[in-house]
């Protein structure tokens, strides 16, 4: 076998186990779609009529935060007017959900007034009819602070608003009378404050959409309480980015502003009422607010900020620091979405999923690898090898890809690797059957598969192109399922290219000159070419007899 031959064999076989024992050492996995591991899908479609600048805008915004959840492999589409979001492998389904649907502008909302936490944490639907007659009916200033103060403690009363019992205490309800128990008795309201109520109440939006930023708002913190807040002061886009921090204590968020009238001189400005108490800030807090939910209201501890040295603290846990931060990155969609279908896949099913593709795939390969040995004998082996090579090469770069790039296989990526087996024992048996019409000319086995090789190596080139064609076509053209088939099917189309440069020939031709397959190409299933060989033996003995005769 020619030297150069024989050193190509041996770089593909380096660079497939090579590859799959870096892939082993570095523990990469391939990660499994949606559809293998378990996760959520759903479809969002825009309340009303838009144009596709602004659908495309929210594509990206989306994109990003999913991103910002650090989720592998989402896949993020529009199909006409909606949107579709995959998220495989989460865990926690309905906060990822919550994190992407968010679709209200993020503003920035001073607070008035903290009504209190809400018991269990649960928002009892607030009867503002009831409070403003509970206010307007009273005789007195002193009438009307008590008569808040019950209201107060019945809208915190969930044991006995809906009846059920969310672990509250016997001391945390009201008695048979209605009055409140002294030692849960709640601090009257100041004449100042009782104002600042009435103001919320008057601007309380009866729907999200009227959640207007010029109106006073009654909104629900997601801590579990309620917060009486003013007119919106500041808006999302004057935010640059945020980012997350850990100092070895508590995690922080860190919002960095726009330099100039439109971020920090108006953050600043709004910083200086905040904390100087004033009428317009009196708590000295300033809320945050996206999709009509106060996500954050942080107390202003200074009068003026640099742009990048802003610092939201307290007891942030991990997650929610990181929530808080993707919030402010990415607050704003140009669209209000709406959620038209969410559908769960479990991971129990996506386990069954990922063996019934297995099974099928070990079955497919076993039934062609059985057809190759009992059709082409040892040549079938050499078929088996490249197919084993090109698997060990793909893991790597499926396991590869989903470490650094994110990218996951799904049921439709296993179709098309299963597929792409077909088309590595297509080219084999173009080599094959090309060496077989070889031999029938006539030609010593040996040589026969140097020269079919010139002609076999063309056509397997030209039908490797068109399947690279057609891949690259359903990967740019199409979305969803249909491009994980086509990228998959590519990449091993690519290594069967790979495979059948470097390893089959010098293979094939390594069992050739074996003096057992010389003396019967049975072996390498030539098939009827027995007395075409043995003919050729005795021809060259008899060249040989006439040579020394001669002599």
């Amino acid at each position: 076998m020619p030297r150069n031959q024989l050193l190509s064999a041996l770089f593909a076989i380096i660079v497939a186990i090579g590859s799959f024992a870096y892939t082993l050492a570095a523990g990469n996995e391939p990660l499994l779609g949606l559809d293998l591991q378990g996760g959520v899908s759903a479809v969002y479609e825009p309340t009303t009529v838009v144009d596709e600048a602004a659908l495309d805008q929210t594509l990206e915004i989306i994109r990003s935060r999913v991103d910002a959840l650090g989720v592998a492999e989402p896949e993020i589409s529009r199909q006409g007017s909606t949107i579709v979001v995959d998220l495989p492998g989460v865990t926690e389904q309905q906060r990822a959900l919550d994190l992407v649907g968010q679709t209200a502008e993020l503003r920035f909302r001073p607070v008035l007034l903290d009504l209190g936490p809400l018991a269990g944490g649960a928002l009892v639907p607030l009867d503002t009819d009831e409070l403003q007659n509970e206010l307007d009916n009273g005789d007195g200033a002193g009438e009307d602070e008590e008569s808040l103060a019950q209201f107060r403690r019945r809208q915190t009363d969930a044991d006995d608003t809906d009846g059920t019992d969310d672990g509250a205490t016997d001391e945390g309800t009201t008695d048979a009378e209605g009055d409140v128990p002294a030692d849960e008795e709640l601090p009257p309201l100041t004449s100042e404050q009782l104002a600042i109520q009435q103001a919320c109440l008057s601007g309380v939006p009866t729907a999200p959409e009227e959640d207007i930023a010029e109106a006073f708002v009654l909104l629900p913190s997601r801590e579990g309480g309620l917060l009486c807040l003013g007119p919106t002061v500041l808006r999302g886009d004057a935010l640059e980015t945020a980012t997350v921090s850990f100092d070895g204590r508590e995690w922080a968020v860190n919002p960095v502003f726009n330099e100039g009238a439109d971020g920090i001189d108006r953050f600043n400005a709004v910083a200086t009422l905040c904390f100087n108490a004033t009428d317009a800030c009196p708590s000295r807090r300033l809320a945050i607010v996206l999709d009509h939910e106060v996500i954050s209201a942080p107390s202003i501890n200074a009068a003026a900020f640099q742009r990048d040295r802003v610092v939201i603290s307290g007891s942030f846990l991990e997650e929610e620091a990181r929530d808080l931060t993707t919030a402010l990155q990415f607050g704003a969609l140009p669209v209000e979405l709406e959620a038209q279908a969410t559908r769960t896949v479990s991971a129990t099913i996506g386990d069954d999923v990922l063996r019934s593709g297995v099974i099928a795939g070990l079955i497919g390969l076993s039934l062609v690898a059985l057809y190759l040995l009992a059709y082409y004998r040892l040549a079938g082996l050499v078929a088996i090898s490249g197919l084993l090579l090109s698997g060990l090469m793909l893991w790597s770069i499926i396991s590869w890809f989903g470490e650094t790039q994110g990218l996951a296989i799904t049921l439709s990526g296993i179709v098309g690797l299963i597929v792409a087996i077909g088309v590595s024992a297509d080219s084999n048996i173009v080599y094959f059957e090309n060496v077989k019409d070889s031999v029938r000319s006539g030609r010593k086995v040996p040589t026969a598969v140097e020269r079919a090789y010139q002609t076999s190596i063309s056509t397997i080139l030209k039908a490797d192109i068109v399947s690279l064609i057609a891949a690259v076509l359903l990967y740019f053209l199409t979305v969803g399922a249909v491009r994980g088939f086509a990228f998959y099917l590519g990449v091993a189309t690519l290594l069967d290219l790979f495979v059948s440069y470097l390893f089959m020939r010098p293979a094939l031709l390594f069992l050739a000159n074996l003096g057992a397959v010389k003396k019967n190409p049975r072996l390498l299933g030539l098939t009827g070419m027995g007395d075409l060989a043995a003919e050729a033996v005795s021809s060259s003995a008899k060249s040989s007899t006439k040579s020394g005769a001669s002599a």
